[in-house]
């Protein structure tokens, strides 16, 4: 008879809802790389299917990938631009 283990939750929440990610022992982000021998119809169908999950993504996400988006140009605006005279192009 085999145990299972139970899965801890993650100590980093998820940064879009804040809710702890179950830890299923995977990483959060799997890195590849894209092959450059892809033919036209591989990347373009390839690119449909992103297409779609963008999509979907928006869907599900929209608001509060738009709230994040608008948190981060706002903070990006409070910092004051400074330009020095002997660096003005006129």
């Amino acid at each position: 008879m085999t145990k299972h283990k139970r899965h801890k939750q993650s100590r980093h929440p998820c940064p879009l809802c804040a809710e702890p990610r179950p830890n299923t022992g995977l990483p959060t982000a799997i890195p590849f790389g894209i092959p450059a021998y892809w033919s036209s119809e591989t990347a373009l169908a390839i690119f449909a299917f992103v297409d779609e999950m963008r999509y979907i993504i928006l869907a599900v996400y929209g608001t509060h990938i738009h709230d994040a988006a608008r948190q981060r140009c706002q903070s990006a605006l409070t910092e004051p631009v400074v330009i020095p005279d002997d660096e003005l192009p006129f």
